[in-house]
């Protein structure tokens, strides 16, 4: 890709060298037109991010000889440069409001020609930008031509001057493209805090290093264990190995390629970015040993309370659904009885929502008794295969909410019950042809769904338009028996 981009830098600059001088005046055109492919060729040199602010810079560069009022565009990618370098991404409000202001400034033309307010925007960049050389180089620059136009007013040294920014601009991208490949102190720790993620460190030091078969290991046990615990062997020839101590103790080592970690202040920024990660990853795994413990709380909860259902409901059958059941048989017909009947059938609801004996016979059975007790036709297309007791409860109360859903609102002539595996996930879907339009966030039966199958680690998901009925699925990971 960076071929056709060179190219397209080169006949970018001729023409716009054409519009501005034509070929009479080599003098002026051919150190504009370098200007412009150096600021290119840098930034394709430098390849990361930053390298495509070069790069933007040396089209923007050729731009303005195509209309005055684009002179200064080329400043707005560099500040931007200049400011977030060796990253390219603001992260706090400030920083975005600087880029802004630079692109904002270097669109409007006259804040620019004006030399106050140049000073001025020069200035800002210096304490935004901190001491950078190639901020410094650029802020003197700007300085020079100011102070040249105001000791010669005519415009005696305006070549001179020109000549001498044009030969700063190369100057920074140069710079600044060489130090992205060859990083020093900063664009190492600066680099690897905003590549590194947790575990990645080797990757993206052997990326900001341009080494490649960089390793990275940690003490442990007595070894250096890189991020898959194999053991890093001392190695030799080419290759060399840096040591990153802790308070006197051994913390970690570098393998890498004898030219590209070099000088104590580079060692220093690999050595910070280590320790960095290392705490990084630390905070990672107990945060991450933290959520699987109150995931696993929520599911021991879940069952536990599954599992007072299922008592409580036993013991309602087999107490006063059962002694009323026997004096129903002593009862002559009539009101009495009438109403004993009553009372039992809703007795008999009540066990039944605590939790359905037909989960005892498997979820299969369960689902078709469900089916067959539904108002509304149920289509059901469920495996046999069992399930563990706690995932067949969540999958018979979804399907049971669902059911009765459409029932009171949906207004449907059929619906469907799909259960279906892929790998380690199981998939229940309940669709309808009602009218839809039902709305997740309303009622607490969706949201109680919601709650139990996310305790397994899953998602509860309702898509219903209005007119096109509605389908639930709840996608449920197969992780075994909670913990």
């Amino acid at each position: 890709m960076r071929a056709p981009i060179l190219v397209l830098a080169i006949v970018a600059g001729l023409a716009s060298e054409w519009v501005a001088y034509g070929w009479e005046q080599p003098g002026r055109w051919i150190p504009d037109l370098l200007t412009g492919l150096v600021l290119v060729g840098a930034g394709l040199y430098a390849r990361k991010a930053p390298g495509t602010l070069l790069i933007a810079t040396g089209f923007a560069w050729f731009a303005g000889n195509l209309d005055p009022a684009l002179w200064y565009w080329h400043r707005g990618p560099l500040i931007h440069l200049l400011l977030m370098f060796p990253g390219w991404r603001p992260t706090t409000r400030v920083g975005w409001a600087a880029v802004g202001t630079g692109y904002v400034a270097a669109a409007v033309q006259p804040v620019w020609n004006t030399d106050l307010a140049a000073v001025a925007l020069v200035s800002a960049l210096l304490v935004a930008g901190g001491t950078r050389r190639a901020t410094i180089a650029f802020a003197l620059a700007v300085y020079g031509g100011a102070a040249s136009r105001l000791v010669f007013p005519a415009g005696e040294v305006a070549f001179p001057a020109a000549l001498g920014y044009q030969a700063v601009l190369c100057g920074i991208a140069i710079t600044l493209a060489w130090t992205l490949r060859r990083p020093g102190h900063e664009a190492v720790t600066d680099q690897v805090i905003e590549l590194a993620r947790p575990g990645s460190l080797r990757t993206a030091l052997a990326e900001t290093l341009g080494d490649p078969g960089l390793r990275v290991g940690f003490w442990r046990d007595g070894g250096y264990l890189d991020e898959r615990g194999v053991l890093i062997a001392l190695p030799a020839g080419d290759r060399a190995t840096t040591f990153i101590g802790d308070d006197g103790e051994p913390f970690a080592v570098i393998v890498h390629d004898r030219a590209v970690l070099t000088g104590t202040s580079m060692i220093e920024a690999v050595g910070t970015a280590a320790r960095l990660t290392a705490v990084n990853d630390a905070l990672q795994a107990e945060v991450r040993a933290q959520a699987a413990e109150l995931a696993a709380s929520r599911r021991r909860l879940m069952v536990a309370a599954d599992e007072e259902r299922r008592h409580l409901a036993e013991r309602l059958q087999e107490g006063p659904v059962r002694r009323l059941t026997g004096l129903l048989d002593t009862l002559k017909p009539g009101r009495a009885a009438e109403h004993l009947v009553s009372t039992l059938q809703e007795l008999d609801d009540l066990a039944h929502g605590l939790h359905p004996r037909e989960l005892s016979g498997g979820l299969s059975s369960a689902l078709a008794a469900l089916a067959a007790r539904s108002p509304v036709p149920v289509r059901l297309n469920a495996s046999p295969e069992p399930l563990p007791a706690d995932i067949e409860a969540a999958v018979y109360f979804v399907c049971a909410e669902a059911l009765a859903n459409v029932a009171k609102h949906a207004n449907a002539s059929t619906v469907s019950i799909t259960l279906a595996r892929h790998g380690a996930k199981l998939s229940v879907i309940v669709h309808d042809d009602g009218v839809g339009g039902a709305d997740p966030s309303q009622g607490s039966g969706l949201r109680g769904l919601s709650d139990r199958v996310e305790t397994f680690g899953g998602r509860l998901s309702v898509d219903s338009a209005p007119g096109n009925g509605t389908r639930l699925v709840a996608e449920i990971p197969l992780s075994g028996e909670p913990r």
